[in-house]
């Protein structure tokens, strides 16, 4: 049995329906999922604000420390979405069904080129607890267990994250993610 480790779990999924995408990125230190992070605002092909504002995408980070499941830190109040009609907290926006309705009612085959997705890191960053040694090690696997807090979303990927391994997963394909940063030898 492995020895119990700690390490952060980056979700950034819809759940099971009309779109498929679950990715899960599995790591130690919080500048890796930073920088995850800021590839997923840049927001290149458009899927980042389509899932978000389409599908009101799972964005988080599940906590776990020493082999036991501790925390969900949400993202969304923290990524701010810039629509033709100005700039909102996506949790606010997502939260506020009147203008996400009128919004995707009256959007344009080319909608996603209007929106941009920018990322507030140092109040995650914040949020983020350090994580407590043993840290999950390159080439190991750990399992965890604990149930996900209330404040959690109830549809996720995290059962496909346990057990843990570092790296960066798409969960409905099985395929390895590069992570935007050097791994170490």
């Amino acid at each position: 049995m492995a020895e119990p480790a700690s390490a952060y779990i980056l979700e950034l999924s819809v759940g099971p329906g009309g779109s498929r995408w679950a990715e899960t990125h599995t790591w130690t230190e919080p500048w890796q999922l930073k920088l995850i992070l800021e590839e997923f605002c840049a927001n290149d092909d458009n899927l980042a604000a389509y899932h978000c504002i389409a599908y009101g995408a799972t964005l988080g980070v599940w906590v776990v420390q020493r082999g036991h499941l501790v925390d969900f830190v949400d993202l969304h109040p923290w990524v701010l979405v810039t629509l033709p009609t100005g700039k909102r907290p996506l949790a606010e926006f997502l939260a506020d069904t009147a203008a996400l309705n009128a919004f995707l009612d009256g959007r344009e085959d080319d909608w996603l080129e209007d929106v941009e997705l920018t990322l507030f890191w140092d109040a995650i960053e914040e949020r983020l607890p350090k994580l407590e040694a043993p840290l999950l090690a390159p080439d190991e696997t750990a399992p965890f267990e604990g149930l996900p807090p209330p404040t959690a979303p109830r549809e996720t990927y995290l059962d496909f994250a346990n057990p843990m391994k570092l790296g960066s997963v798409e969960q409905e394909s099985g395929e390895e993610l590069d992570p935007p940063f050097e791994l170490p030898s």
